[in-house]
């Protein structure tokens, strides 16, 4: 059962009742993709996991010592992978075939992941090289 929250701590809200997760709904609206877009079955999921998972291992084993997970751009050392993306080197789309092999992931920290895409756009997906280029740059 939800608990009721003052009135006062709303900033603006109707309803009175509000879960700390925000609002009650099957769809995540934090999601930034469409349901299937990603994954066909749990199958799919399952693989997708496993192959992070295994990103970020060969990470802190290379880069960290086996201590930290280590962004690959500007070093930035974390012992969670919560502010950590791993990022695929071969678009998910475009090469369907290189989808799970674990040499085809880097660890980026969120600004530099998002540095990344802001710069190189939609030509980041067909140019799997340009990663390199965004890596080999001053940190």
């Amino acid at each position: 059962m939800r608990k009721k929250i003052k009135s006062s701590n709303l900033k603006g809200r109707k309803n009175g009742l509000k879960s700390w997760y925000g609002p009650k709904s099957k769809k995540n609206t934090l999601s930034k993709f469409k349901d299937g877009d990603r994954w066909n079955n749990t199958q799919e999921k399952v693989r997708y996991y496993t192959w992070r998972s295994v990103v970020f291992e060969l990470n802190k084993r290379k880069k960290g010592l086996s201590k930290f997970y280590v962004c690959e751009k500007c070093g930035k050392k974390r012992k969670t992978t919560r502010v950590l993306h791993a990022h695929h080197i071969k678009s998910w789309d475009k090469f369907p075939k290189d989808r799970y092999d674990r040499n085809n992931g880097v660890v980026l920290c969120k600004y530099c992941h998002d540095q990344f895409h802001n710069k190189y756009k939609k030509e980041a997906l067909i140019k799997p090289e340009l990663l390199w280029e965004y890596l080999k740059k001053q940190k």
